[in-house]
């Protein structure tokens, strides 16, 4: 009896433990990450780009940095040779319906690209619920096609976020980098990894106690 309550408390502390990690990854997104940190101003400081611009923080429509008027800019700085091309070492952050008083969608959709570059080995934007540890959030947008932008301050902000990484590849192996899923935190999966691990460890100990028990 002493043994099997050993076991079952083991069993509770894996699953625990690894809907613990679940939980911390999918909770929240920080506008930094690594290097890279983004955030909506007035104008962009040293060291930091203009990735486009929007009419309000919130409820707002989005314009190309150079081509919109618009007093709300989205800047990100912290990775060397930061910049808004696209070309060389760099991904789609957003489309827009036009260079100004344009509605947003995700890659491919709409004819103005709007993009993140940087002198590093990988540039990845993407769409989800939540960026994760690994991730920036440069804004928040109602949808994933004709879509008002906010920015990601927690206040009035739209359920999808804008999410870009820049810097040495991310790991692999458990840790490995993620295709873009509309909706859902590309980070979440490694939590779910964890999980299965969680459960796989505690069948292999229960197949162990098992032996134990009935081979005697």
């Amino acid at each position: 009896m002493r043994r099997a309550a050993v076991f079952a408390a083991l069993l509770v502390s894996l699953v625990a433990g690894a809907l613990c990690g679940y939980w911390v990854l999918s909770a929240g997104s920080a506008s930094s990450a690594g290097g890279l940190a983004c955030s909506v101003k007035a104008s962009c400081g040293d060291g930091e780009v203009a990735v486009f611009r929007m009419s309000s923080t919130s409820n707002a429509h989005a314009g190309s940095a150079g081509d919109s008027a618009y007093a709300n800019v989205v800047c990100c700085g912290g990775v060397t040779g930061l910049g808004t091309s696209c070309g060389g070492t760099y991904d789609t952050v957003l489309t827009l319906s036009a260079a100004d008083n344009a509605h947003a969608a995700s890659a491919g959709q709409y004819p103005t690209n709007v993009c993140l570059s940087a002198d590093a080995e990988t540039v990845d934007c993407w769409l989800g619920a939540s960026c994760g540890p690994s991730y920036a959030c440069l804004a928040t947008i109602s949808g994933t096609s004709n879509a008002s932008v906010a920015d990601c301050n927690g206040v009035d902000d739209y359920a999808t976020k804008v999410c870009c990484y820049a810097g040495d590849p991310l790991p692999v192996g458990g840790l490995a980098e993620l295709p873009e899923v509309s909706g859902s935190s590309g980070p979440n999966y490694i939590a779910l990894a964890g999980l299965a691990a969680a459960a796989l460890v505690a069948l292999s100990a229960g197949a162990w106690y098992a032996k134990r028990r009935w081979v005697k």
